[in-house]
């Protein structure tokens, strides 16, 4: 076998389960054998087409190697697959089979799917090659499950009720990615090729099989769904419980408390201290982008057409409002006021007015020109071109005009649009989105005013979902394109399908609501992994600490050659840490790996002659064990040697000559020891690269703030000079490394702080905690527009009555 082969497969040494000797149910049994026979088909013919292209591709890189070398290795592995492949159906079958037997088994520890250690649980330091061939098989794996990660989720909890035991998770599932890929790679064992060669196999793996997976995952669904097994199972999203209340905005004065100043002074005014003092009081935000408040419209809901008494009472206290600034604004010239009318007018019918929205709703809403320059088309310019098309339905030398109800209604709309788009970036696709919007949801308006009053009703839990999903989703340069196409897709059948009908926006926003949850499932899967790794470099840096900890104590005040200390605080200390967290600080071999760090010690700073000196039997067994230690931490066979014949000697000239000294001179040995990358290092160079000065008071308190946040408290850094802001999301942070991961709306890895330079970022105000705000963006909205209203409503009060007075 090459030296790079992949090594055997323990659990060849044993018969592996099979499904006839399990004591399964007969049911239970008959199921998985139809899960085993139809698995079967579909994986003998894919690896069937992947040995094949495996072939070709070796061929082809034999014909255009550079080098005789490589050309011979080529060959060598295009022959072992050919005399192997024979082997390596029947194999993926014996372990596809034994792994549906063991479905009742208990849980294993999660093993790395290419190395064999715990990939979160403890980490070990392994071959390149193996890191390699894990980091591959974990990303087709994954790439599956993200891509299927529905029919997945449904196919776990069919095989939980077959297991009698809770839902599986996607990694453990039998018929998973992950499981198929490890049975893989267990599976070409046989054909004894290197790891170059053992990469293409996976590879054309995955451009054969993983195509076909969902189709392959779907038609197993299908096959228990007829055989009985949870039936009627279907994928709901997990919304929050909807409020018992429906008044017609949220709590006005809790919902505008985040946005407003809790002092009489501007909040540029304000300064740091008193900016962290009343964000501190805040939740933090810390759902998802797409994890919505609205209900499902299946829901039953307190509201109805039959409260229709109840909207319109409401909708004419918005138009007592609404005539009170109007008022107000005529008195003081300002646009906005009541327009004064000279001659015959036209007051077009309800009737005339859906006619010709329902004309503009088929025109693409283009930008128009506001002082010369291009400006997103709002309900003001929507209402111009509707007093332009009744101009040619009025009588002549009449101008059209619109009934005071359905004026109030449009001026309405339009300030809900307003304020929305505050929230939404003027260029992203989001705010055309918007813009087609704004025709069809006047005339839903126009209708049913309802729509001003209640919290579920679809089509405003439409234009909710649209607003939240793109001021967050769609506002950032790496927006999701598969969501931008799905808001494009469900605004774009608004448009040329909507007739009136409300229940198309039922449709559409359960459809919506069903994407954003999938786009959640896959951010959470993303960031899961990059805890979990970001966890194990806590666990590394925390053994890491230990072990210099207690090397440290052994070696202080001790007089001991120069050489033989620095070996032990390097090189011994990174044993004890691989030690540490592979078999904890309790166990055996890290007692017996500190005993001889004890007896180096004392052998080596005791005079010649000492008792204390080693005997030649214990010197030949420590460093035995010494040179067996450095090896499992990465140091090659020759420096291994060299450095545990310089350990037992105990001098800094001379040493056991025997063991490659004789290759590595004591300075060359010293270089390679300094050059070479020590375990965790990479976490010491990013705390010294990100080394920040002394924390002032203020930053004392954001760090102290910073601690006590839950996971998932989402951030906003500024990320350039003109002050605008990019969402990050705190995935994880750790107070005994003093580092904080941050992700992005997807999910993945964008950045890793050190939790005193977060707090000086704060303190400067270039950093800010997003704080979770009550109610929908709809519902915020309604709030500042209400609370606008009945100021203009007050204050053309007391002018009514200082000229009474």
């Amino acid at each position: 076998m090459p030296a790079s082969a992949a090594p055997p497969n323990p659990s060849l040494d044993t018969p592996p389960p099979t499904l006839s000797t399990r004591p399964f149910p007969r049911r239970v049994r008959r199921l998985l054998e139809g899960v085993l026979e139809f698995a079967s088909d579909e994986i003998e013919r894919a690896l069937n087409i992947t040995l094949n292209d495996v072939e070709q591709q070796l061929f082809k890189l034999a014909e255009q190697a550079r080098s005789n070398d490589v050309q011979q290795r080529c060959f060598e592995a295009l022959r072992a697959v050919k005399r192997g492949r024979a082997d390596v159906t029947p194999r993926y079958m014996i372990g596809l089979e034994a792994a549906l037997a063991g479905i009742k088994d208990p849980p294993e520890p999660e093993k790395n799917a290419a190395v064999g250690i715990t990939r979160f649980g403890e980490l070990a330091l392994v071959e390149d090659v193996e890191l390699d061939e894990a980091a591959v098989l974990d990303e087709i794996a994954g790439r599956a499950e993200i891509r299927n990660s529905l029919p997945l989720y449904l196919l776990c909890q069919r095989f939980g009720v077959l297991a009698g035991r809770p839902a599986f998770e996607a990694e453990r599932l039998p018929v998973g990615p992950h499981a198929l890929c490890r049975i893989l790679q267990q599976a070409i064992a046989c054909l004894e090729l290197n790891s170059e060669h053992r990469m293409l196999v996976f590879r054309q793996f995955d451009r054969q099989l993983m195509p076909v997976y969902g189709a392959f995952v779907e038609a197993l669904n299908t096959f228990l769904i007829r055989e009985g097994v949870l039936p009627r199972l279907t994928y709901v999203p997990v919304r929050p419980r909807p409020p018992r209340a429906e008044p017609v905005v949220a709590n006005e004065a809790e919902t505008a408390a985040p946005r407003l100043p809790r002092s009489g002074a501007p909040d540029a005014d304000r300064t740091p201290a008193m900016r962290r003092r009343a964000d501190s009081g805040l939740r933090p935000h810390t759902a998802w982008p797409g994890e919505t408040t609205w209900s499902p419209p299946s829901a039953p809901a307190p509201d109805s057409d039959s409260d229709s008494g109840e909207a319109n009472e409401m909708f004419a206290i918005l138009r007592q409002l609404l005539a009170g600034r109007r008022q107000l604004a005529g008195k003081f010239g300002q646009p906005g006021g009541t327009p004064a009318r000279s001659g015959p007018a036209f007051v077009a019918s309800q009737e005339d007015v859906e006619s010709v929205l329902g004309l503009l709703q088929q025109k693409p809403a283009s930008a128009v020109l506001v002082d010369g320059k291009p400006a997103p088309r709002s309900v003001h310019h929507v209402k111009q071109d509707l007093l332009a098309q009744l101009r040619q339905w009025a009588p002549e030398g009449a101008a059209p005009t619109l009934a005071d109800e359905d004026a109030d209604t449009i001026d309405l709309v339009g300030m809900l649009f307003d304020h929305i788009m505050k929230d939404v970036r003027p260029n992203s696709p989001a705010a055309v989105l918007l813009a087609k919007l704004q025709v069809p949801l006047l005339r839903v308006a126009l209708r049913d005013k309802g729509f001003f009053t209640r919290q579920r009703h679809p089509a405003r839990q439409m234009l909710n979902a649209i607003a939240e999903s793109g001021a967050y989703w769609v506002g950032e340069d790496e927006a999701e394109r598969g969501t931008v196409e799905k808001m494009r897709m469900l605004v774009d059948r608004v448009v040329t399908e909507f007739n009136g009908d409300p229940t198309l926006f039922e449709a559409l926003l359960q459809d919506l609501s069903g994407h954003l949850q999938t786009s959640v499932h896959k951010a959470e899967i993303a960031e899961r992994r990059h805890v979990e790794a970001a966890r194990g470099k806590e666990r590394l840096a925390l053994a890491r600490m230990r072990a210099s900890e207690a090397i440290g104590a052994r070696v202080k005040g001790k007089k001991l050659p120069r050489f033989v200390h620095t070996l032990l605080t390097q090189a011994w200390a990174d044993v004890l840490a691989l030690t540490a967290l592979r078999q904890g600080e309790d166990s055996e071999l890290f007692a017996r790996q500190l005993a001889i760090a004890d007896r180096l010690v004392r052998a080596t700073s005791a005079p010649a002659g000492s008792e204390d000196a080693l005997s030649a039997d214990e010197a030949a067994q420590m460093r035995q064990e010494i040179e067996q230690a450095l090896t499992q931490v990465g140091y090659h066979g020759e420096d291994a040697a060299a450095i545990a014949a310089r350990m037992v000697s105990g001098s800094d000239e001379g040493g056991d000559r025997g063991g490659g000294e004789d290759a590595a001179s004591r300075t060359e040995l010293a270089l390679r020891m300094k050059a070479r990358t020590r375990l965790g290092e990479e976490l010491e160079a990013q705390k010294r690269k990100a080394k920040t000065t002394p924390l002032d008071e203020e930053g004392k308190a954001c760090l102290e703030q910073i601690k006590h946040l839950p996971f998932g408290t989402w951030f906003e850094f500024m990320s350039n000079q003109q002050g605008d802001r990019v969402r990050r999301r705190l995935s994880w942070y750790s107070t005994i490394t003093g580092h904080a991961l941050f992700v992005n709306h997807r999910g993945q890895r964008v950045g890793e702080y050190t939790l005193e330079w977060l707090a000086q970022a704060m303190a400067a105000q270039q950093v800010r905690i997003v704080p979770a705000e009550k109610g929908t963006i709809i519902d915020r909205a309604w709030s500042a527009i209400l609370g606008a209203l009945r100021s203009f409503s007050g204050n053309a009060g007391d002018e009514r009555g200082g000229s009474q007075s």
